[in-house]
């Protein structure tokens, strides 16, 4: 080997032994590499929901849920009402939207609303944050039933269906369309037996409808709760936003996002809760006559109609329209007002509501004609009388390009009138080909 061949060996040697030397520093920083995503892992952990919401984990046969609790104290404000408030409620008046169902005390109602996977329901819709709230006492308990995973969901709602049982009476919030038929298909799924078939439901959206539609723009729970309760929601989490939340917590395992749907669920527990106080207020103040709305009174006075109470029913109505109502209201008040007259036989009452029917010109315009043409022709057995109402009837329908089957009925009563009264059809005014 000669000097030019061992140079070449040694050179190549040098650069073997300083590529392994770059190898093995190469290998060991993704060895350091490799421990570091580890232990930083470990630090940064997503943090489980009992991290941010008070509460325990629970079990019973079916498996694990995890359960929230909070307790409101008696004094503690809430809007217009304190807590006790509650607890202390009169609910017999609310017998007007329940009728048949004896009401029990307020330590045997139970409140209920749920947080779920998608507003649409369904049987893909999971209810993944079931609450209930009820008296204790002068305090107010909200217990959360939460899913940490789907497969908490029969622990959770055999969890529910046993604190059910002490109660009789179940209140929700447009719970009759959405709340319930979700549970009860859960249950079905799950192959349990549901809880709710023994209890009286009352959907507070209708009674509210009912009692506050005239007056307040909107009958969800927001606005409710803005506008009879006195509370604004501040920083509150929007119901659309809610199952994006819980998808997002169980892709990533962090519950950070969740703290806020808890406290949007108890919020509108505790809500619910103190309208069904105001709505029962409200249905003494109006009938004692007290100091509310016009507009609230007249509500009422149909809700007493509708329940059968037509003499209070006729008193309200008569409050209302002396007190005071929108143009767009009067003209309904008047017409029921007359036809609560006539159902007493009060028929001079009932004659000058019609007519005052007539001179307003509203929208009973033609029922108001053809009432007081009836009375004519069959209590006073005044057929000219009659026929005037007639004739202004048939009149403001072709004026108005009225319905046709309306229109033919009123002529048939005006050619009848006319034989009646002596005078030809020819001779009848209004009578004119258009």
């Amino acid at each position: 080997m000669n000097l030019q061949e061992k140079l070449r060996e040694l050179k190549q040697s040098s650069q073997k032994t300083i590529r392994e030397d770059a190898l093995e520093r190469q290998l060991e920083y993704l060895r350091r590499l490799d421990q570091r995503p580890r232990k930083l892992s470990a630090e940064r952990a997503p943090q489980g929901v009992e991290h941010y919401v008070e509460g325990e984990v629970c079990s019973n046969d079916c498996g694990e849920f995890f359960m929230a609790q909070q307790v409101l104290p008696a004094g503690r404000p809430y809007g217009k009402f304190r807590i006790d408030d509650i607890a202390s409620a009169d609910l017999q008046p609310l017998g007007l939207f329940l009728p048949g169902v004896d009401l029990p005390p307020p330590n045997s109602v139970v409140f209920l609303d749920t947080e779920t996977t998608g507003l649409s329901g369904g049987t893909g819709t999971c209810a993944f944050l079931i609450g209930i709230g009820m008296a204790e006492g002068s305090a107010f308990r909200v217990r959360q039933y939460f899913l940490r995973d789907f497969t908490e969901e029969k622990a959770a709602l055999q969890a529910l269906a046993e604190a059910l049982e002490p109660y009789q009476l179940l209140v929700t919030f447009n719970g009759k369309t959405f709340d319930l038929p979700l549970l009860e298909a859960r249950y079905t799924l799950a192959r349990m037996r549901s809880p709710f078939a023994r209890l009286a439901h009352l959907d507070l959206l209708h009674p509210a409808r009912r009692l506050w539609k005239l007056r307040l723009e909107s009958c969800n729970l927001k606005n409710l709760e803005r506008e009879l309760l006195g509370i604004a929601r501040n920083g509150d989490v929007a119901g659309s936003e809610i199952p994006q939340i819980y998808f997002d917590y169980l892709r990533t395992g962090s519950a950070e996002g969740l703290q806020p749907v808890f406290f949007h669920n108890a919020l509108d527990i505790v809500t619910l809760a103190a309208l069904m106080v105001e709505a029962g207020q409200a249905v003494t103040r109006s009938g004692d006559g007290g100091d509310c709305d016009s507009r609230d009174l007249f509500s009422l006075s149909r809700i007493l109609e509708r329940a059968g109470a037509s003499d209070l029913a006729l008193a309200a109505c008569q409050q209302a329209l002396e007190r005071g109502l929108p143009r767009s209201v009067e003209p309904q008040a008047l017409w029921q007002l007359a036809l609560q007259h006539k159902r007493f036989r009060r028929y001079e009452q009932a004659v000058e509501a019609w007519e005052e029917i007539i001179r307003r010109r509203s929208r009973y315009l033609v029922e108001a004609c053809e009432e007081l043409a009836i009375h004519y022709e069959h209590c006073l057995r005044d057929a000219a009388k009659a026929l005037e109402f007639a004739e202004a009837a048939v009149q403001h329908l072709h004026e108005n390009s009225g319905p046709p089957s309306r229109l033919k009925h009123l002529s048939r009563r005006r050619e009848r009138l006319l034989k009646k009264s002596g005078q030809s059809l020819k001779q009848a005014p209004g009578n004119q080909s258009r």
